[in-house]
């Protein structure tokens, strides 16, 4: 207890990525989401799948995937009867943090096959993948 008192800082650093690392990583896999990098989104896109960007709306006027729905995260539990549960469900943000934490809550909520895009939009740039703005 007196190494704790003394290493107080260490303590709480190492619980913050902890937390982190339960958030982002654990969490998400152990609710059945899966990761999607770019390249394998390309197998995924002639599919009949919904595409869920849960950023902010600034962000989302700033650039969005053009068959996007855009629903913020805070928006999506009372949102989520506009989601159809029948299809692949792509999630996407900015870094793939908010998209992590939509998919899980998507996954809990019955959702079947559910994906968080690794790397955001800027993965999703990166791989030349169309970008409109506005809307």
């Amino acid at each position: 207890m007196e190494w704790m008192q003394q290493n107080i800082g260490m303590v709480l650093a190492a619980l913050i990525l902890l937390w982190m690392l339960w958030r982002r990583v654990l969490a998400p896999k152990l609710s059945g989401v899966k990761s999607l990098s770019s390249s394998e989104y390309l197998r995924l896109r002639d599919v009949d799948h919904l595409l869920i960007d849960v950023r902010s709306s600034g962000e989302w006027s700033s650039g969005h995937a053009e068959r996007a729905k855009h629903i913020p995260l805070g928006d999506l539990n009372h949102r989520m009867k506009e989601i159809a549960k029948d299809k692949p469900v792509v999630v996407i943000c900015a870094s793939g943090m908010r998209s992590s934490q939509a998919a899980t809550m998507l996954a809990k909520a019955g959702y079947g096959e559910v994906y968080n895009f690794s790397g955001g939009m800027g993965a999703w740039q990166g791989a030349g993948f169309s970008v409109v703005k506005g809307r």
